[in-house]
């Protein structure tokens, strides 16, 4: 009696087990899912909102990364494949967090302007200066934006990136010049950007 019942515990317990590995398995794989939506919604022109809640590479590929190893421990594969398993899953993990702390040790002084349009339209002019003291991109950096809409269908577009580097291009001015003509000068260029009536895509005139 007492081995019948040891035995539909143990069938149990192995159960509960394959079930919670494919939990891991599939919160892993919809965590990598979302952070790769999240970067192609952050290229220009992209959804706003989505980008700025997916475009999380700590929290959803850490999650990703956390998911997957917990499933590796877990798994009753065979004793050499587990191990092997494992030890990718944990090398993969020290990458993951050297990355992390690396990123973090580029520390940047960051300053965010806006301008909304004359036009009374829902755009928004944006410059984003940040300013690096140490790392590969030592210097003044410069991002100039538009953000247009409301809501889940709101859209950010990158106009000029500018700097990153001593020796580069520094930015003198980005501002609105008409109602919808927004002109970013520089002092190597000077690029003058019109939205389009029906998308409010900024367009760069030739």
């Amino acid at each position: 009696m007492n081995e019948w019942t040891d035995g539909r515990w143990s069938s149990r317990t192995r159960r509960r087990r394959r079930l919670l590995v494919r939990l891991l398995l599939a919160g892993g794989a919809a965590a990598v899912l979302l952070y790769t939506e999240g970067q192609w919604e952050s290229r220009s022109g992209g959804l706003m909102l989505v980008a700025d809640l997916l475009n999380q590479p700590e929290l959803l590929l850490g999650g990703a990364l956390g998911a997957l190893s917990a499933a590796a421990w877990l798994s009753d594969r065979r004793t050499a494949v587990r191990a092997a398993t494992r030890a990718v899953t944990v090398t993969a993990g020290v990458v993951f967090l050297l990355g992390v702390l690396a990123a973090h040790k580029v520390s940047a002084a960051e300053t965010r302007s806006r301008e909304d349009a004359p036009a009374g339209a829902e755009s928004s002019l944006v410059v984003v200066h940040r300013s690096y003291d140490s790392g590969p991109q030592i210097g003044e950096h410069w991002q100039v934006l538009l953000e247009s809409g409301e809501g889940w269908s709101a859209r950010r577009w990158l106009l000029a990136d500018v700097g990153g580097a001593p020796e580069d291009a520094r930015l003198v001015e980005a501002s609105w010049t008409g109602r919808t003509q927004i002109t970013v000068v520089t002092d190597s260029y000077r690029r003058v950007f019109n939205l389009d009536q029906d998308t409010g895509e900024p367009l760069e005139a030739r």
